[in-house]
């Protein structure tokens, strides 16, 4: 958790510093809170060069690690462009919110797993911008924007942590920045309510939500957009030359998170401001005045579009295959029909800040009192409208406005999944608009100042309770099964292998190593024989896949599963970690042949029918062992413990389980005390539990026990789904195919083959 943390802080460190030094050379005069957006913009923008550039990420670590200290030195020797310290404390309540999904689970890990396991992809590419060897097998993709993952490769070169660490804690900065970024929109306010505004702005309901599952480009993209709507409210005043940069900065960050697709925001936003502000000219001072301003202006806008070009020179080529490989399909890549992992599509009531049900794709519950805050928020977000209008600071209910557009928008025209992403990146903007009229200075005036600080209590616990809800139930999946395997890359070599599990994180685990799996991402990637009828949750053995198969990969990794079917001569055990054995094929894989066994290692020849006699009369060999016996699974809620009972024979047994859990499982009984560590990965493969001793002289039993913290909610409960005994040190025999009869088969050769 340390290694997450100090990602987290050098990211803020890096966009503050940086972020306002590029304003300072493009001739803002004092601190601006436009910085951190900024910032992180000019970092991924200098981070992408880390694929072209002699010594990738190391040499990239270096230069971003110098431009920040010279940053810092340039602009603490200025006190009028140092953050003002008090500020940096208003994102205190984010701050501690990030970090609930890891308290709730009692540990550090990688978000979102099991809700949305897109970073078992965001990581892989990380790596291979990391990895020279691990882009030769995994190529980064030629159209996706990788500005996210460029800068979590340079800070785990720089910092010396797993790209996990150092990803996880990028994306834990990121509500952090944006509440910085929201008091740019913030004018003459006392700190408390600097604080209330940054918490409702850079951490309303959705942003929240999305954090916790994992998705990071909508909550960068909401933050940029927040500082373009601070770049815009800016005072017009700076006659420097690069007064536009910072805008051309900011749209290149969204092309380093977002890509093509990103550009409506900054487009239309920037399209209808300078419509309304050229007509305001115009109405004031006349057609030539607003000539002439055009005129003074060109300068300072092709210096910004310069700059824009230059820092996306790494990126064009990957901007152009993005037009011309998604261009036909919604222009995203993305059928209208996909539904992500959404049950449908979002109500747009929850871009409001405020939601009853901690599961954002759930609806309201109950419907009534949810009804009742959306009415409390939209009613604010109604009256902050007219308030800036009024105050002249019409950009923002303007952008609040273009955001609800594109959200209509792609309504019609894309999946929901992806209007989703337009829902979340809007409604900072409205909660901006809905809490601004409750914290300046100016609301505090008679007769309004008696209700304005009751209704931002309001609003800001409304909202901070929403998020807390979402938070504790967001995953935060363990990286126990990760660094077993990743202590076996060494081993491996990158040499072709085979995976017999069903975790959707395999290729980044395995980064660098070419290895195939019968099942990936759920999906059967490669012919599983009939005989296992293979659905989703059931284990993979060496009976799952074919002798060409084996034969093709030079080394096998399984889960440490007692039950499973006897390895093929062929292959060597090697090493064995707690939860994984590591094979190598030694020879040519002969052909052999399973009865109909589904999710059991083998099955019973029964030679009485019309197969067993047939199987019979053409001879050959079958292997027979003892058959597992099968004891029905439990939930366990936390702090609670679940007892099973044993119907076993007496004598020793190997126990497996299969088992899904948030926090880790404390197992004792029948001789046996060990704890099971937190699994999130797809039911299917069954884990070794230990030996298991039955006397047979009283009835035993088996306890589990899930130990939560204190912030762990009640759905945080281990399923373990099925549990299964196998005779300990039991060996296989070979047998002639008629003695087989009536015995349990793991697998058989008839005499042809």
């Amino acid at each position: 958790m340390f290694s997450i943390l100090l990602s987290a802080a050098l990211t803020c460190v890096v966009s503050l510093s940086l972020g306002q030094a590029a304003l300072r050379l493009c001739g803002f005069r004092r601190w601006s809170w436009i910085a951190p957006a900024v910032g992180i913009s000019v970092a991924m923008l200098i981070s992408v060069a880390a694929i072209h550039a002699p010594g990738r990420c190391a040499t990239v670590a270096v230069v971003l690690g110098g431009l920040t200290l010279l940053a810092i030195v340039w602009c603490w020797r200025d006190p009028a462009h140092r953050p003002p310290l008090p500020d940096l404390a208003a994102a205190a309540p984010v701050a501690v919110m990030v970090l609930v999904p890891y308290l709730a689970a009692g540990r550090g890990g990688i978000p979102g797993v099991s809700i949305n396991n897109d970073w078992s992809m965001h990581l892989l590419w990380a790596e291979s911008v990391l990895s020279t060897q691990t882009a030769s097998v995994t190529p980064l993709p030629l159209d996706y924007p990788i500005g996210p993952h460029a800068m979590a490769a340079v800070l785990a070169k720089g910092l010396g942590v797993g790209i996990e660490s150092s990803f996880t804690g990028w994306a834990m900065a990121l509500p952090v920045l944006n509440a910085w970024t929201a008091l740019a929109l913030v004018r003459d306010t006392r700190w408390p309510n600097r604080m209330f505004a940054a918490t409702v702005i850079g951490m309303p309901f959705l942003i929240a939500a999305f954090y916790g599952e994992g998705s990071f480009k909508e909550v960068l993209l909401a933050g940029i957009l927040l500082a373009l709507v601070g770049f815009l409210m800016e005072d017009r005043s700076i006659k420097a030359k690069g007064r536009w940069v910072p805008f051309a900065l900011l749209v290149g960050g969204v092309l380093s998170i977002y890509s093509i697709a990103g550009l409506p925001w900054p487009i239309l936003i920037g399209g209808a401001w300078l419509v309304i502000a050229t007509t305001v000219c115009a109405l004031r001072v006349g057609i030539r005045d607003l000539l002439a301003a055009f005129r003074s202006e060109l300068s300072a806008v092709a210096i910004a579009f310069l700059v824009l070009l230059i820092s996306v020179v790494p990126q064009i080529p990957r901007l152009a295959h993005f037009i011309s490989l998604r261009a036909s399909v919604n222009g995203t890549g993305i059928e209208a029909t996909d539904l992500g992992n959404l049950v449908g599509p979002l109500p747009g009531w929850e871009a409001f800040g405020i939601w009853n049900n901690p599961d954002f794709r759930l609806p309201s519950s109950p419907a009534f009192t949810g009804g009742m805050w959306t009415a409390f928020a939209l009613g604010l977000v109604v009256l902050g409208t007219f308030w800036t209008v009024r105050k002249g600071r019409w950009v923002l209910p303007l952008a609040a406005a273009v955001s609800l557009f594109i959200w209509v928008v792609s309504g019609h025209s894309q999946s929901p999944y992806v209007t989703a992403k337009a829902l979340v990146i809007a409604s900072p903007l409205l909660l901006a608009l809905a809490v601004l009229p409750l914290v300046e200075r100016e609301a505090f005036r008679p007769p309004w100042g008696l209700i304005a600080p009751v209704l931002a209590l309001m609003l800001f616990c409304a909202v901070g309770w929403s998020d807390l809800r979402a938070l504790r139930i967001s995953s935060v999946g363990p990286t126990v099964h990760a660094e077993e395997l990743r202590s076996l890359r060494e081993k491996i070599d990158a040499q072709p292998t085979l995976f017999l599990g069903n975790d959707d994180f395999i290729e980044w685990e395995l980064a660098g190593v070419p290895v195939v799996a019968p099942v990936l991402q759920n999906v059967e990637r490669m012919p599983i024989p009939p005989e296992k009828t293979w659905v989703s949750g059931q284990p993979l053995d060496f009976d799952a896949v074919s002798p060409e198969v084996l034969n093709f990969n030079r080394w096998v990794v399984t889960p440490r599963d007692p039950t499973a079917s006897a390895p093929p001569p062929q292959l060597h055990l090697v090493r064995q970690t707690p939860s994984y054995s590591l094979w190598r094929r030694a020879g040519t894989v002969e052909e052999r042949s399973i009865l109909g066994e589904g999710d059991m290692p083998g099955a019973v020849l029964h030679c009485g029918g019309r197969q067993g006699h047939r199987l019979v009369a053409a001879g050959g060999v079958a292997a027979i062992r003892a058959r597992p016996a099968v004891i029905p699974g439990v939930s366990v809620p936390p702090e609670q413990i679940v007892s099973v009972q044993l119907s076993l024979p007496p004598g020793r047994w190997e126990l497996g389980a299969q088992y899904f859990s948030p926090l880790p499982v404390e197992v004792s009984g029948a001789g046996i005390q060990t704890t099971l560590p937190a699994n999130l990965e797809r039911l299917g493969p069954r884990w070794r539990v230990g030996v298991i001793t039955i006397d047979g002289k009283k009835p035993a039993s088996l306890s589990f026990h899930v130990d939560g913290t204190l912030l762990s909610p009640s759905t945080a409960a281990a399923q373990l789904t099925q549990l299964v005994a196998t005779p300990a040190r039991s060996t296989e025999r070979v047998v002639p195919m008629r003695r087989a009869c009536g015995r349990y088969v793991d697998w058989y050769r008839s005499a042809r083959q």
